[in-house]
């Protein structure tokens, strides 16, 4: 039973630490001065995530092994 109590807590944590980001964030977009640039950081870092993402899969299917084509199935 104590590590469904560490994961609540870490979990708990980690809401909490979502909710407080999410606040920040948005007061630095609509109150502050620095809006555009951290609207032009947030979406260099959405299109890094998701070309990183595209290059893992073409790594992926690049180094996966070769499927025996000489088996057969019935």
């Amino acid at each position: 039973m104590g590590a469904v109590k560490g994961n609540k807590g870490a979990g708990a944590a980690l809401l909490a630490a979502a909710i407080i980001v999410f606040f920040a964030y948005a007061y630095a977009m609509f109150g502050t001065q620095y809006s555009m640039i951290i609207m032009k950081a947030t979406m260099v870092g959405a299109v890094g995530v998701l070309l990183a993402v595209l290059g893992w899969i073409g790594y992926t299917m690049l180094t996966a092994p070769k499927e025996d084509k000489t088996a057969t199935s019935s």
